[in-house]
């Protein structure tokens, strides 16, 4: 029960028949169409008419299903942006303010609005959340002015005393304050 000597050459010449087919409609609409449009820009979603519906977002979900991950903010705020596609009236009540239900679809957390109480930090201490909570276990000489609790850590008569911000930040500690330098031998 196998194939004949004439199906297989058969089924070549109906495959060199469709390929024939697809490449010659492919060059009459190339023909018909005038070079250089619009048209022939590759688009991506990240260069659509319409921008994002929020900049940044301090209480973002992400959609535990979807790949890639997509994002939703629920910050209330005033008033939605103009590129806001669903706009609701906030679940706090009436003259509360409104949340933009858009998903935007993102590799990387969307930007906290709410930034940092400290600038650097290098003993960072977190939470294992996807979207972490976070505190700098740094001494400094002084605490940042956005830090809203500070507290006295060492006290000497000979050094000046040192500090350390003891606010949690929900999102990534940030950048390091000593870079790492290799040594060489």
């Amino acid at each position: 029960m196998g194939t004949g000597p004439v199906v297989i050459p058969a089924m070549l010449v109906v495959a060199l028949l469709v390929v024939a087919v697809c490449f010659g409609a492919t060059a009459t609409a190339a023909a018909a169409r005038p070079s250089h449009t619009d048209t022939d820009a590759i688009r991506l979603p990240s260069s659509a008419a319409a921008g994002q519906p929020w900049e940044c977002c301090d209480w973002v979900t992400q959609d535990p299903t979807f790949r890639p991950p997509r994002w939703r903010c629920n910050d209330v705020v005033d008033k939605c942006s103009a590129d806001c596609q669903q706009c609701e009236a906030s679940a706090a009540g009436a003259g509360a303010g409104f949340v933009c239900r858009d998903w935007i679809f993102s590799l990387l957390e969307p930007p906290v609005c709410t930034p940092r109480p400290w600038d650097c930090c290098d003993l960072a201490a977190c939470t294992r959340d996807y979207i972490p909570y976070c505190r700098c276990a740094d001494k400094v000489e002084s605490c940042p002015s956005n830090c809203k609790e500070c507290e006295v850590v060492e006290e000497t008569d000979s050094d000046p005393p040192r500090y350390r911000c003891l606010d949690v930040f929900h999102g990534y500690p940030g950048p390091k304050c000593t870079p790492w330098i290799s040594k060489s031998n």
